[in-house]
């Protein structure tokens, strides 16, 4: 009886501790919501991604990507040199655009 006690108590123990400390999520990063804007320096053949500012921009079918005026733009509408604001959320592979949107001209911060 005493070895049963002395076993459940020992797994409880064990079991506390993992909740605790979280061991298996410790090198998990969080993905973080990301805004940034630049010129697109290159477009690889695939469309699968562009880049700018030397930033990998993953492209999906559930990307956004308008004009300023908000009218609705295709992959193909994007050219090397155009200026864009990328809102997307940065994973540990690259950044994962949600909405690219075609800025005219840069607005210059002070």
């Amino acid at each position: 009886m005493n070895l049963q006690k002395l076993l459940l108590m020992k797994m409880v123990i064990v079991i506390v501790t993992l909740v605790i400390f979280h061991p298996g999520f410790s090198q998990v990063k969080r993905e973080e919501a990301i805004a940034f804007s630049g010129t697109i320096d290159s477009i690889p053949k695939d469309s699968k991604f562009i880049v700018v500012n030397e930033r990998r921009v993953f492209i999906s079918s559930n990307t956004t990507i308008a004009s300023e005026k908000g009218s609705i733009l295709r992959m193909n509408d994007l050219k090397i040199r155009l200026y864009v604001a990328i809102e997307g959320v940065q994973k540990p592979d690259g950044i994962f655009a949600a909405k690219i949107t075609v800025i005219k001209t840069p607005k210059i911060q002070p």
